[in-house]
C-alpha cells in the first residue's frame, strides 16, 4: 500500500472517531457534573461549619458580655436567650443559604428567587427549631409565635411557586417573620429590672491568682464555709496547691492549705499561716460566739483573729466551744423544705419563697424570692440573709452569670443585690458580719467587702 492511501486512511478513521465521541456533548456533560459536584462540596463545607459554630456555643455566650448587660439592668437570662437564638439562626443561614445557592446554579435557576426560597427554608427552619427549643414552662407565647411565623412563611412560599408576581410578598412573609420570632426578646432586653441597688464595696483583695479555682468554688456547700468574720478581722481558707513534699507512703496527695486574716475595714493582709492536709479535705472554718476562728482540721484548731491557737487557763486547748453551727442544717436533696440556721431560728427556702420558724414550729415571718438559688449565709443575729443565683451551661458546665441577693429577714424586702464579675467554678463564697453590717464575697482571685445598707 502507497503512502497517501495510507494517510488518507488515518485520516479517515480520525474524522469517524472524532465524530463519534462528539466533544461539545461531553463537555455539556462535564460541566454539569462539575456544577453539582460544587453543590456536594458547598454542602460539605458548610455542614463543617456549622459545626464548628455550634461548639462554640459551649462557650456563648461571653460571661462578660452577659455581666455587662446585666449592670445595665438587662436580665441575664433574657441576654444568653437571645443570644442563643441568634445563634441557630445564623447557623441555618450557613448551612442552607449556600447550599441552596449552589443547587439553583446547578440547575440553572435564577439566583435572585433562589436566594428567597433559601431565605423562607431557613425561616421555617428556625421557627420550628425555636417550638422545640423553648422548653420553659412560660414558653408557651414563645411556641405559638414560632408556629404563626411558620405558617406565615410557608403560605408565602407555596403562593410564590404558582404565581412569579407574589416575589416580594415573600420577602416580606420572611421580614415579617423573623420579627416575631425575635421580637419577644428585644422586648424582654428591653425591661429593665427591679433590683436594689448594689451596697457600697469598701475593698477588694486578691489572695491568690488564677489557681486551684475549681477546688475552691467548686461547691456550694463549702461556699459559705471558707469565710467567716472574727472580730475585726476577715479570715479565709483556701487550697493553695500541693505541697511541696509528698508523703513517701501515703498515695493520696498531700495539699497546703493556707489561713488569711485580712482587716475588715482595708482588707489588708495581717496574718498568714499554712496547714499540710490531705487534697481534697479543705479545713473548713466556723466563727465561734466568743469571737474565735474553730478550724476543722486534723487536728481540730480553734484559733484566735491573729490566727494564733486558743487555750484556756492550764494551756490546752478549750473542747467543745459553742461554734454559730450549733443548729443543724438540712440543704440537701433530701431536705423537704431545705432549712439553714438563721440567728436562734431556722429559714425554710421553698419554691421562691422563704419563711422563718422557730423552734417551736411556729412561723415568725415569710416573703418571696426574686429568683430561686442556693443558701448563702445569714447574720448572727438572724436579721439577714443571702440567695445566690446563677446560672450553667456548657460539658463541662460553667458560670455564666452570678449574683447575691440580701433579704431582710423580718419582712422578705430586698435590701442589696451583688452582680459578680469574677465568676466562680460553682459557687463564691460568702459571709454576714455578727451585727449584718458587712457582706463578704468572692473568691481567691478576689474578695470584696460590702457595706450594706
Amino acid at each position: 500500500m502507497s503512502v497517501p492511501i495510507l494517510e488518507n486512511e488515518v485520516a479517515s478513521t480520525v474524522k469517524q472517531l472524532s465524530q463519534s465521541y462528539n466533544y461539545p456533548e461531553m463537555n455539556v456533560r462535564l460541566k454539569a457534573a462539575a456544577r453539582w459536584g460544587l453543590v456536594l462540596v458547598t454542602l460539605a463545607i458548610t455542614t463543617f461549619a456549622v459545626f464548628i459554630l455550634l461548639m462554640g456555643l459551649m462557650t456563648w455566650p461571653d460571661r462578660s458580655l452577659v455581666a455587662a448587660l446585666t449592670a445595665l439592668g438587662i436580665a441575664p437570662r433574657a441576654t444568653i436567650d437571645a443570644v442563643h437564638r441568634l445563634d441557630f439562626f445564623i447557623a441555618i443561614l450557613i448551612w442552607v443559604v449556600p447550599s441552596a445557592c449552589a443547587i439553583g446554579f446547578a440547575a440553572r435557576l435564577s439566583q435572585r428567587g433562589t436566594l428567597r426560597a433559601a431565605l423562607s427554608i431557613s425561616v421555617i427552619l428556625f421557627a420550628s427549631l425555636c417550638f422545640f427549643l423553648d422548653g420553659r414552662d412560660d414558653s408557651v407565647f414563645m411556641k405559638g409565635f414560632a408556629v404563626i411565623a411558620a405558617v406565615i412563611v410557608l403560605i408565602a412560599f407555596i403562593v410564590s411557586f404558582f404565581k412569579s408576581n407574589f416575589s416580594r410578598l415573600l420577602a416580606i412573609a420572611n421580614l415579617v417573620a423573623v420579627s416575631l420570632l425575635f421580637g419577644p426578646l428585644a422586648i424582654a432586653m428591653s425591661r429593665r429590672t427591679n433590683t436594689a441597688p448594689q451596697p457600697k464595696r469598701l475593698w477588694s483583695s486578691t489572695l491568690q491568682q488564677d489557681q486551684w479555682q475549681s477546688m475552691n468554688t467548686g461547691s456550694g456547700y463549702a461556699a459559705t464555709r471558707q469565710v467567716a468574720f472574727a472580730g475585726d478581722r476577715v479570715i479565709v481558707v483556701f487550697d493553695a496547691g500541693f505541697a511541696p513534699s509528698q508523703p513517701a507512703k501515703d498515695k493520696w496527695p498531700v495539699s497546703t492549705y493556707r489561713l488569711i486574716s485580712l482587716d475588715l475595714k482595708t482588707g489588708a493582709k495581717l496574718k498568714e499561716i499554712s496547714i499540710a492536709g490531705r487534697w481534697g479535705s479543705m479545713p473548713y472554718i466556723y466563727p465561734t460566739q466568743d469571737g474565735f476562728i474553730d478550724v476543722q482540721s486534723n487536728p481540730q484548731r480553734t484559733l484566735n483573729p491573729d490566727l494564733v491557737p486558743v487555750s484556756d487557763a492550764s494551756g490546752t486547748a478549750p473542747a467543745n466551744r459553742t461554734t454559730t453551727r450549733e443548729r443543724l442544717e438540712c440543704g440537701g436533696a433530701n431536705c423537704d423544705p431545705p432549712t439553714y440556721v438563721l440567728g436562734k431560728n431556722v429559714i425554710q427556702l421553698r419554691q421562691k419563697r422563704f419563711q422563718v420558724v422557730d423552734s417551736t414550729g411556729h412561723v415568725l415571718s415569710g416573703g418571696n424570692l426574686v429568683d430561686w438559688g442556693a443558701f448563702a449565709g445569714a447574720s448572727a443575729d438572724g436579721r439577714r440573709f443571702a440567695i445566690q443565683s446563677s446560672y450553667t451551661e456548657g460539658d463541662p458546665d460553667f458560670v455564666v452569670y452570678e449574683y447575691f441577693t440580701i433579704y431582710d429577714a423580718a419582712n422578705g424586702n430586698v435590701l442589696s443585690t451583688i452582680h459578680m464579675k469574677d465568676l466562680p467554678a460553682r459557687q463564691s463564697w460568702s459571709a454576714f458580719s455578727p451585727d449584718a453590717r458587712y457582706f463578704v464575697t468572692g473568691n481567691p482571685n478576689k474578695l470584696t467587702m460590702y457595706e450594706l445598707p
